[in-house]
């Protein structure tokens, strides 16, 4: 019985912890890579993504923006959408001007990029671009290439120009990596003539739980803009977090049930054996009371050792794993396809941590009732008589 509660309590925090480390990481790499904690647009831009409306005085908004108490970092986006195209095939994407120094404070898109893929932007040089390496295998480009990228500016004039690879990044993100090209904001006003605007800010928190707060002032002071939190922008995301929290309490409710099971039977077990005990303590006088209450205890201190066992166990395993994580690269593929990482970092908050061992403990106990309600329906006359 202690077996079973130890392998029931471990197994549970364990999978538990396994499965919200993946979604954890996802929700948290899209966040850094892809989309921050909050954007800010014009609200005619977000009906049908036209070039055309911008955000007026975008420099004096990010100034009141990175004012506010736990903002961390501030940045100003041109958003075009164009094609890229290679001597061996061409591409529809999304291109997003940036300033790079201040995109850092932001993303951590730059970290994505390995040592043999280049970097994220170098000196001053012109016309430099930085895409996604699944972006880079279908237009059949490496890095220091050339690619041609060709869009309509805010005049709805026709502008294209060469750029040079120097970058190639890669993210958990396939659809992302395959559709969107980072250049300089200054590189698309040069080739255009004029200033292309800004279509969006983003805002990176120092802390996922001031979104509301934050989200709140930003309406308050910015009633002209459409702002928005990550979940609205990325509502996948947040659907993949519900669905994992019900396959969570699924997947509990599973062990929960095979472990009553067990109790239950293990504790019959015991009834039956020591039915000829159980029926001389009834005749010389012990109550029936007394004897549900010692089977009672004999069963809480039976799931107190191995809940006991099983939490420190399990805070052990979930501790290693988490440093040094679980390796699935062999599933790379199948992974990445679903935007996941191949290294999964385990992770339980502490009030789950504490719920779950304080279910399953509860269900030991609970599962001992019958067991010692049947203890109470034997006739100490008939019990004696069982060899």
């Amino acid at each position: 019985m202690i077996i079973a509660i130890i392998l029931g309590l471990t197994g549970g925090i364990l999978t538990t912890s396994i499965m919200t480390g993946l979604v954890d990481q996802k929700i948290r790499k899209g966040i850094a890579n892809e989309v921050s904690h909050i954007q800010l647009h014009n609200p005619e831009y977000l009906k049908n993504f036209e070039s055309k409306y911008t955000i007026n005085c975008p420099d004096s908004i990010a100034q009141i923006i990175a004012k506010i108490p736990g903002v961390k970092g501030v940045s100003l986006h041109t958003r075009l959408t164009g094609m890229a195209a290679s001597s061996n095939a061409a591409a529809g994407i999304q291109i997003v001007g940036i300033d790079p120094e201040k995109e850092k404070g932001v993303s951590s898109l730059y970290t994505s990029i390995p040592d043999s893929s280049g970097s994220y932007f170098t000196g001053i040089r012109k016309n430099q671009v930085v895409l996604g390496k699944k972006l880079a295998d279908k237009l059949k480009i490496r890095l220091k290439s050339k690619m041609v990228i060709r869009y309509q500016n805010n005049d709805e004039n026709l502008t294209e120009a060469a750029f040079t690879v120097n970058g190639i990044f890669q993210t958990s993100n396939p659809t992302f990596d395959e559709l969107t090209v980072f250049v300089k904001k200054s590189d698309l006003d040069l080739l255009a003539g004029s200033d292309n605007g800004i279509h969006e800010i983003t805002v990176l928190l120092n802390d996922i739980d001031l979104i509301s707060s934050t989200e709140m002032e930003l309406k308050k002071n910015l009633k002209g803009l459409d702002v928005e939190n990550w979940m609205e922008i990325r509502p996948e995301m947040g659907y993949i977090a519900s669905a994992i929290a019900v396959e969570v309490y699924i997947l509990l409710g599973i062990i929960l049930f095979a472990l009553a099971f067990g109790i239950v039977n293990t504790m019959l077990m015991i009834v039956f054996e020591r039915t000829r005990e159980l029926g001389m303590l009834m005749a010389v006088g012990m109550s029936k009371s007394r004897i549900f209450r010692m089977i009672m205890l004999e069963t809480i201190f039976l799931t107190s050792i191995g809940g006991i066992i099983g939490m420190i166990l399990s805070a052990v395993l979930v501790g290693f794993f988490h440093r040094h994580g679980i390796d699935l690269s062999s599933f790379s593929k199948g992974l990445g396809a679903y935007g996941f990482d191949s290294v999964i970092y385990p992770f339980i908050k502490q009030d789950l941590y504490f719920n779950l061992s304080a279910m399953i403990i509860g269900t030991g106990i609970l599962s001992a009732i019958m067991p010692a309600r049947k203890a109470l329906k034997l006739k100490p006359v008939d019990a004696i008589k069982v060899e």
